[in-house]
């Protein structure tokens, strides 16, 4: 029988571990993402057990999706946070009405409109941050699906403790602790039916792809996935400093008044010629950054094809990526931008800085 985490050392760990990582004052918000499944309530039940000086709020974000289990999941979440005595609010939004006009997957659209509802939880109280219940086991499979779906080192090297708002504060811990947890607590949980459906990639992931490897392969398949991110992210960090020196030379920040208000506040322009002196490791990177600080998700053919546009693009081209973004060429180099704010549509309009 393996060795699980008694609850008490748990709960002294997890605190430690968000004191260093994500130092708060006394009397800071903190939204705690719930969804009434075994991760975040474990995650509420510890943080509201060990961090008495901060102030919680838990967020049931009800995605439409399950009209039929929702109902018990917000009634456990609810007299979760009143026994816990923290604050509880509920969230609606519609995931299939804006997956159909964005034209994007049910499962990006609700992590999408999952994280603005939280986010505009933040802003409403002023939170200091935002905790989500990603665990080892999801850092393990996050990595497979980055890997299927092509990803650089940065994002090889898997979710960060903290990013941004965004903190995790399980995520050194497997599943089965936090379910050794919730039964020697005796705290209740829902379990998500849909988390059985092989529709969604990450589903796949888990119920098939893991287990077949950990059969045929590699019995501790999930371990080594979760080693090799960290021996990425160690080495993610020397780079990304070298990476960040390059920024400062080659790209420039314009800030400009948003077209809508989820929109950036800036456009990105990249000088080519001092760019194509980078090393090519240091000018994916610097792409890869691009992306990200215009809040895109970079894949691996997209940052192929914005090496091209830099080297061997004419002036005019452009690229389209994700949700409204483009990169163009001007003589000055390349331009990232959402010319018409953020959100799905075809065209050109180009925004020169």
């Amino acid at each position: 029988m393996k060795h699980l985490t008694p609850p008490t050392i748990l709960r002294q760990h997890i605190a430690a571990l968000v004191t260093e990582q994500a130092p708060m004052q006394s009397g800071d918000t903190v939204i705690v993402a719930v969804s009434g499944g075994p991760d975040s309530v474990a995650l509420l039940h510890i943080l509201c057990s060990t961090l008495p000086q901060l102030r919680f709020v838990a967020v049931y974000v009800d995605h439409g999706l399950r009209p039929d289990e929702t109902g018990a999941e917000i009634e456990l979440v609810q007299t979760l946070a009143r026994q816990l005595q923290v604050g509880f609010e509920l969230i609606t939004v519609d995931v299939r009405a804006m997956s159909r006009q964005d034209k994007t997957s049910i499962e990006e659209t609700a992590r999408t409109l999952r994280y603005q509802a939280l986010e505009d939880m933040r802003l409403q109280y002023q939170g200091t941050a935002i905790a989500v219940a990603h665990t080892a086991d999801d850092q393990a499979e996050e990595l497979l699906i980055r890997l299927i779906r092509g990803s650089g080192r940065k994002g090889l090297s898997g979710m960060q403790y903290k990013n941004g708002w965004i903190i995790r504060p399980l995520l050194h811990e497997r599943k089965e602790t936090l379910l050794h947890y919730l039964q020697t607590q005796q705290i209740p949980f829902c379990i998500d039916s849909s988390n059985l459906e092989h529709t969604y990639l990450r589903n796949r992931i888990r119920l098939d792809l893991l287990p077949y490897l950990q059969d045929h392969f590699n019995k501790s398949i999930k371990q080594t996935l979760l080693q090799t991110a960290q021996i990425l992210q160690d080495e993610e960090d020397l780079l990304e400093e070298m990476a960040d020196n390059g920024w400062q030379q080659v790209v420039r920040m314009v800030a400009i008044e948003p077209i809508t208000p989820d929109s950036p506040r800036h456009t990105i322009l990249i000088a080519t010629k001092e760019f194509c002196r980078c090393h090519p490791a240091l000018q994916r990177r610097i792409l890869e950054k691009c992306c990200w600080q215009m809040e895109a998700r970079p894949q691996f053919r997209q940052i192929a094809l914005l090496l091209d546009l830099v080297h061997t693009g004419q002036t005019g081209a452009e690229i389209h990526l994700s949700q409204g973004l483009r990169a163009h060429k001007t003589r000055q180099g390349v331009v990232f931008s959402y010319p018409v704010g953020k959100c799905s549509y075809r065209g050109s309009m180009r925004v020169e800085i």
